[in-house]
């Protein structure tokens, strides 16, 4: 439970006689929501309120203080820190008791638009600790929002939402399949569970439901701790092979970690043998078990706490986890635009248009797949399976983004093995690929994993100050060790992929 301290000048905006400013409302809502205690120093805020001159604000301010909680057996400020601050101020004494708490660890963040107390913070090294109420909110919404995971083609929502399609022949499989569906799905819809689909045309091709259950529910073997279980994971007949199973799949990989999450498993059928080898292939671990009414059952477990990780490659079993350590080679790709819009499709780069719905957009199938190809007509490099390739989205983007993890690289000179490698994979249509192939002779193909997108994308006045660039990256580009711990360091990339 995070202890927050908040100034006058934050008690003011929030019970202030007035229209409340907007992040004002969204700290104290979000820090509430959140079991967050927001306390006031009893030495501080009195006193400062009392020296109001507006007799009626004093009035209305002191009645809502009982909303918040009195900072209880605080450390009483020292000669030594008082004086290593400075009090050549009637409120100095004020900021410095306050700033104390911080100093001792009493409180956990001190809350003001004080820029005298922010500057006095840095002097003592507690800057980081010293939060205006924007830097409090990102701060808060980074902790404790919910970050839903998008992709242009599916919608994730209430699942009464589709309560009216309960009768389509899209779930006659799951009624066979499950006994009783129809009153658990109905259960659902009472208590509003969260759901993914893919609706095309008014007809349902996809459903992902899915629940956070503690562990008194899901009573799976030896852990202890809120997981997340995908209850229901269907696509439709017609949508087969537009791979929406690895798009389901990256953004429960996705879901989890945002949430800190570190199981995530389903239920499956032996007949489901596509669906199980997937599974398999990103490191889910069979579970066999006796269900309710005695019969055996299997489950996939797929475990996301990268602390227990104990292969030492980057391999698709650790998906979306990576090494980045210096045996690892890095390096930068350029895409152009109209092959990332479709490569990476839940990219920031690529604009949301009104036909991601239609068929066109879905059936872009290498927009919705966790293993992608990247073609060109370069001469064959040096990579190989585990290292760390950056896109970098040319002309209008001119950035960094995606990061994907090496699985295979190959030269190919023959249509009918290039095509069984890249199909479903790769931007390319079939036409495409013929016509570059009889051109070049040869094309080099990559086929990797997407591993997820970097926390701010690398722009180009950056990556020309690095050393590695020094061809305006017009061609594979590797990265050195220096570049990208320097990168590393300035905060790019999202370290809870990373393992240590």
């Amino acid at each position: 439970m995070l202890k927050l301290l908040i100034d006058t000048n934050i008690l003011i905006q929030l019970e202030d006689n007035k229209i409340i400013n907007e992040k004002f409302a969204s700290f104290y809502k979000l820090a509430i929501s959140s079991h967050c205690k927001i306390l006031y120093h009893p030495e501080a805020i009195p006193s400062d309120i009392n020296r109001d001159s507006n007799a009626e604000r004093k009035d209305i301010i002191k009645s809502k203080l009982q909303k918040y909680e009195i900072l209880e057996n605080f450390a009483k400020l020292t000669d030594e820190f008082n004086n290593q601050l400075g009090a050549n101020k009637i409120n100095d004494k004020i900021d410095n008791t306050q700033l104390f708490q911080l100093y001792k660890g009493y409180i956990d963040y001190f809350v003001t638009e004080d820029k005298g107390i922010h500057t006095k913070a840095k002097r003592i090294n507690l800057e980081a600790r010293v939060l205006n109420i924007s830097d409090m909110l990102a701060f808060l919404q980074e902790q404790f929002e919910i970050k839903i995971p998008q992709h242009p083609i599916l919608r994730e929502h209430s699942i009464r939402e589709i309560e009216n399609k309960l009768n389509d022949y899209f779930f006659d499989s799951l009624r066979a399949d499950y006994d009783g569906f129809d009153n658990w799905f109905k259960k659902c819809v009472r208590n509003d569970r969260k759901c993914y689909s893919l609706v095309v045309d008014n007809q349902l091709q996809a459903l992902l439901i899915y629940n956070i259950e503690d562990a008194k529910d899901h009573q799976l073997p030896n852990i202890y701790e809120t997981t997340l279980k995908i209850c229901t994971f269907k696509v439709a007949d017609t949508a087969f092979g537009i791979k929406l199973g690895e798009l389901f799949l990256n953004k429960m990989f996705e879901y989890c970690i945002n949430q800190r999450i570190n199981h995530l498993y389903l239920t499956v059928f032996e007949k489901q043998i596509q669906l199980i080898e997937l599974l398999k292939n990103f490191g889910f671990e069979r579970n066999e078990f006796m269900n309710k009414q005695g019969h055996p059952e299997t489950r996939m477990i797929r475990c996301l706490d990268k602390s227990k990780i104990t292969i030492q490659e980057n391999s698709a079993t650790i998906h979306p986890f990576y090494f980045d350590n210096n045996s690892v080679t890095k390096h930068a790709i350029p895409i152009q635009p109209q092959y990332y819009s479709t490569l990476f499709k839940d990219g920031k780069f690529r604009e949301r248009t009104l036909f991601d719905g239609l068929e066109e957009s879905i059936r872009e199938i290498q927009g919705n797949t966790i293993v992608k190809a990247y073609i060109s007509s370069s001469k064959r490099k040096k990579l190989k399976h585990g290292d760390l390739l950056f896109f970098y989205a040319s002309k209008n983007s001119k950035s960094i983004e995606p990061i994907g993890i090496l699985e295979t690289c190959q030269t190919v000179d023959n249509f009918d093995d290039l095509w069984s490698v890249v199909s479903k994979k790769t931007v390319y249509e079939k036409e495409q690929l013929q016509q570059m192939l009889q051109e070049k002779k040869e094309l080099f193909v990559i086929i990797f994993r997407l591993i997820a997108y970097l926390k701010n994308p690398i722009k180009l006045d950056k990556i020309q100050k690095l050393e590695s660039f020094k061809n305006k990256i017009q061609t594979i580009t590797k990265i050195s060790d220096s570049d990208y711990n320097r990168l590393k360091n300035e905060e790019y990339f999202d370290r809870r992929y990373i393992v240590n």
